[in-house]
């Protein structure tokens, strides 16, 4: 019963960051070409957007092991960790970058929702990437600027 539970909540929240990251793309795509900028510093919005995006994301787990890890149940986080704010927020970005330094590390069914906000993390790093490329494609022309 637990697995299905853990199974349910990695799932909400692989959903819920999806569409966050639909929406900032959305976002950001459709609001660039009326900005009173210099086209070029069109992906520096792009950019912050990104990290916006990704800064939310990373926070929604954060907050969902800070909530599930009250019940025991689910397991633990197990190391150099005392259960504060930035302690959640650095194992969550860790994950989430699939960088996964081992002074820190989950125990129990908590392990399911940490791999897979790693393979989340991974596809949304890479989708910003793709976004980012395509913007460029479409902004970043130096030749024309004088």
């Amino acid at each position: 019963m637990i697995l299905l539970v853990t199974g349910l909540v990695a799932l909400v929240l692989i959903g819920a960051t999806v569409l966050i990251h639909y929406e900032v793309l959305r976002i950001t795509g459709k609001m660039l070409p009326d900005l009173p900028i210099r086209a070029r510093q069109r992906v520096l919005v792009v950019i912050v957007a990104c990290l916006i995006g990704h800064i939310l994301e990373v926070g929604l787990y954060a907050a969902a092991y800070a909530a599930l890890l009250h019940f025991p149940v689910f397991g633990s986080i197990e190391g150099l960790f005392t259960g504060t704010v930035t302690d959640y927020f650095y194992f969550s970005l860790t994950s989430y970058t699939t960088l996964g330094i081992g002074e820190v590390h989950p125990v129990g069914p908590i392990r399911i929702i940490v791999g897979l906000e790693a393979l989340n993390g991974f596809l949304l790093i890479t989708w910003s990437a793709s976004f980012t490329y395509l913007m460029m494609q479409r902004y970043w022309h130096p030749e024309r600027e004088h």
